[in-house]
């Protein structure tokens, strides 16, 4: 169900790193000129976006999600 309710519409993160990447693809091709800025900010851009879903993600979950097995309370 989810994105197909929408006719087949992206899921949000991959819209989300899209819009992203794009938009710091566009200011490092007005910031340095040319493709090349337009490369570099893209990489830019999804490093930043990757760190800051990481962060989010850590946040959100709580320390204990990423040490999963060692954080159960036993039954």
């Amino acid at each position: 169900m989810g994105h197909r309710a929408f006719g087949g519409s992206w899921p949000l993160t991959a819209a989300t790193l899209s819009v992203l990447a794009g938009g710091y693809g566009w200011l490092g091709s007005v910031v340095v000129g040319g493709g090349s800025g337009a490369v570099v900010g893209c990489a830019a851009g999804l490093a930043l976006s990757g760190l800051l879903y990481l962060l989010v993600e850590t946040a959100v979950s709580g320390p204990c999600a990423a040490r999963r097995h060692r954080c159960r309370s036993p039954h």
